[in-house]
């Protein structure tokens, strides 16, 4: 955790206390969703989104999140949904809460659609591939988060057909 900011170490530190009341089954991998990104999930740095890009209301970050990548906003486009745990500052307090928000191709950074700039402090997630996320009944908000909905998940791990890896990754 030495190169973690403090941030991500209050996130990481709350994720694997919330994990720990749930440990994994025998025929499990996984004891909970937050186990599950403690392991696969990346960092993602929190970053100002560009002019042209609009944020969506507030308790909608799947939607807004599907939207901005689906929609293709021209300083959007080629951008990659992403799920996972972020904390949020919201007043005097900072809360770690299940979240949707974008990233560039070109990297892993945070590009907040949901709540006021500033807020982000910490994104801990998994880059969704669009087969994953896109042609989704209304009712089924989230792919990744509703893990308790999809008890593979946590019996077997992510498929590796849901991930993307941002270009900047990949060496591109």
């Amino acid at each position: 955790m030495a190169d973690l900011t403090s941030a991500e170490r209050e996130l990481t530190e709350v994720l694997s206390a919330w994990a720990a009341f749930s440990p994994a089954p025998a025929d499990h991998r996984y004891g909970s969703l937050y186990e599950l990104l403690l392991d696969v999930g990346e960092w993602f740095t929190p970053a100002a989104l560009p002019p042209g890009v609009g944020r969506g209301p507030m308790g909608f970050c799947n939607g807004n999140a599907a939207e901005t990548v689906a929609q293709g906003w021209p300083d959007a486009r080629g951008w990659i949904y992403v799920e996972g745990f972020a904390l949020v500052a919201t007043g005097g307090n900072r809360l770690p809460v299940p979240h949707a928000w974008v990233c560039p191709a070109s990297g892993r950074t945070a590009m907040e659609v949901t709540w006021p700039p500033g807020r982000g402090m910490a994104y801990l997630g998994d880059a969704l591939s669009p087969a994953v996320w896109t042609h989704r009944p209304p009712y089924d908000s989230s792919p990744l988060l509703d893990a308790h909905e999809r008890r593979e998940l946590l019996r077997v791990g992510l498929p590796n057909s849901w991930h993307v890896r941002p270009e900047a990754e990949l060496g591109a």
